[in-house]
This record gives C-alpha cells, structure tokens and sequence, in this order.
C-alpha cells in the first residue's frame, strides 16, 4: 500500500527539546491522532541515525489511530551534544537509561509496543525486561542475533580520531552503499539523515557497545508477541543469527524481506504491512513451525562452512 509520508513540517511543529536525564538534552518526537486507539509505539533508531528513518512508519501508524513516541538519541540528529571529550556518556548503559526515561515520562498505560531498529533493538530488549507489565508487543528490525553487545577491536573506529574525520566522505559512501539493496531508496537519503552523528562522538559509541548479559538466556526471558524483520541483503545481519533469534525468543515470528540493513526505509511498504497486521492481530502457529524449518536449514548452511574450511 503506498501512501504520501507527512510533510517535514509536520514532524517540526510536533517536537519538543527535552532534559531526559541531567545534562543529557533529546529532541523528542510525539503525536496522538485524533482516533487515538489506546496504544502506544515508542520507535528506538540505529547508531548513527536518526528517528526520521521510521516517516514512512510513523505516518502509516498514526493514520491507523496509533500514538507515536519517539526522540533522536543523545548526540544523533537534533539531539547536540556540548561534552564530546567524556567518553562515559555514549556507552550502552547511558542509552539504556535514557530509553527507559523516554518511556517512563510518556508512557500513558498499559498498552505499549517497542520497536527498535539495528543497535535500538537491543535498547528494546532491555526496556522489556524492566518495565514488561507494560508492554504487550516488540518489534526488532534488524536486529542480529541474541549475543551479547561487545566492542569490535579491529575496525574502521579504531582509527585515530583525527585519521577517521579525514575520511568522512569516503565512509559516508560506503556505509550509504552497503546499508541499502534499493538503488532508488538509497539515492532519496541525505547523508545528514543516515549518520546523523560526528564520526569522534559514533566511535565512542561504538567502543561503549559493551553489554554482557544481553545473551540467549536474556532474550529468552521474553514472553510477549515478538516481530523479527530481518533483509536477505543485510551486510551487517547475517540471515542465520536472526533465525537464531526467532527460535530463541518463544512467541516471535520472523520475516525475511527483500532489503538490506536499512528495512524501514529500504522496504517501507512491506514493513509498513508486516506491521499493521501484527499490531492488530496475534501470531500464528504456522509462522512459528517455518520459522523452526528455517533454523534447522541455517544450521545446516553453517555446517557445510565449517566443513569447507
């Protein structure tokens, strides 16, 4: 179903600059329709980005009564940062406070879905397991698998702070070509939008992804409706850890898309579908025993690598 997205404007007039916790300024996005249907979605971006990479969401899901709540992270998009030097504040333990404060200011009632998109999956998981009395579904768009978060060791943001500014352009043009499988998506994003952030502040970042009981057993203890979307041409997710995901997670079901790693934008319709339907309606048990078939077709491709090597 394709649809006009809301004018810019329209996102503008309904955000608000936000104290979410002491020093830590957020622009905060939120919205209830008019035929406001009692629930409530709270978006979580990707590192790097920016909550305007949900539009296409936010206007589908407003149009079907849907509160939207939403905000860039700290230091993404609209969301400055004045202390760049202390490296404490980009770590995934000050995120995850800053989720849970985002919620616990606008959540309004017992009716509440997050989704979370790449690293705001795991952001998602986290704000489940402390506050899971209020929330009845999830949903993880390109997630990867139920491992714990580590920092990489070898990596392009292991580069000097001063070597990595100089070969901004050139990562720009990387990231853009390997975060979309849709030429024509691809080419309607503006760099400012896909990473949102100055290259110093998403390296501490990166090196602050440290979060060690974010594991199986950790994922597992999810007991509500849960949607894994996940694209076949995502060169950061591997198709066999989501599949992992969706067997250890009890009640999710998982859907492959023909996208990459940028799913909202990539697959906007589709993903715009996918969750409509599962908003209004529960999962199936058919959806789960493919899921089942999947998993044991992704253990056996695993296999056949090891073997090969």
């Amino acid at each position: 179903m394709v649809f006009s997205v809301l004018p810019e404007d329209d996102f503008t007039k309904h955000e608000r600059k936000v104290e979410i916790r002491k020093r830590r300024n957020v622009v905060v996005y939120e919205r209830c329709p008019d035929n406001y249907n009692e629930t409530t979605l709270f978006f979580y971006h990707g590192a790097g980005g920016t909550y305007r990479q949900f539009r296409s969401q936010i206007t589908h899901l407003l149009n079907q009564g849907f509160r939207v709540v939403t905000c860039d992270m700290f230091a993404h998009g609209k969301s400055k940062c004045n202390n760049r030097t202390n490296e404490h504040m980009f770590t995934f333990e000050q995120y995850c406070y800053d989720a849970l404060q985002l919620f616990d200011r606008y959540c309004l009632n017992n009716n509440n879905v997050l989704i979370g998109h790449s690293y705001g999956t795991s952001l998602c998981t986290l704000v489940y397991n402390e506050r899971r009395s209020r929330i009845k579904k999830i949903v993880l768009l390109s997630g990867g698998g139920p491992y714990a978060l580590s920092p990489e060791d070898f990596s392009l943001f292991s580069l000097p702070p001063s070597l990595l500014s100089c070969c901004k352009p050139l990562i720009f043009r990387a990231f853009k070509k390997v975060c979309f499988h849709s030429s024509v998506k691809k080419s309607s994003v503006p760099d400012s939008e896909l990473l949102s952030m100055d290259l110093p502040e998403l390296q501490q970042l990166m090196r602050g992804q440290r979060w060690e009981e974010g594991d199986e057993a950790y994922h597992a203890l999810i007991s509500c409706p849960v949607l894994l979307m996940v694209g076949k041409h995502d060169k950061f997710i591997p198709l066999a850890d989501e599949i992992t995901m969706n067997c250890v997670i009890p009640h999710s079901v998982l859907h492959v898309l023909d996208g990459g790693h940028m799913l909202p934008i990539d697959c906007s319709d589709e993903v715009n579908d996918i969750l409509s339907s599962f908003l209004l309606n529960s999962l199936t048990e058919h959806s789960r025993i493919h899921s089942k078939t999947l998993f044991k077709k992704s253990q056996h491709i695993i296999e056949q690598k090891r073997k090969q090597k």
